[in-house]
């Protein structure tokens, strides 16, 4: 049986309001590889660069709820897979 896609993704980038130590947490659970960068966090899993930065222009600045893109480069389908899985594990229903 094929499973449905839970979400569509026009770019491989998604934004999150996890706290970043909850998403690296996350990343070095899955085994992912610390890689340098002069900004933000980079990493590699199962041939994946996953990028996680400081959301930059916030609209809505007074809210204080942290932000950061999440961006992934490698295959489409891969980086779809880790979006989707990533987003199930920090979906909140406000609770």
């Amino acid at each position: 049986m094929e499973v449905p896609f839970l979400f569509t993704y026009r770019e491989l980038k998604i934004i999150s309001a996890a706290p970043i130590s909850q998403i690296i947490g996350y990343l070095n659970e899955l085994g992912a590889i610390p890689l340098e960068t002069t900004c933000g966090f980079k990493y590699e899993l199962a041939g994946l660069e996953i990028e996680i930065n400081q959301f930059e222009n916030d609209t809505y600045p007074d809210i204080g709820v942290p932000r950061h893109t999440v961006v992934v480069n490698g295959d489409k389908e891969s980086a779809q897979d880790f979006l989707t899985a990533f987003r199930l594990r920090f979906l909140s229903a406000g609770g």
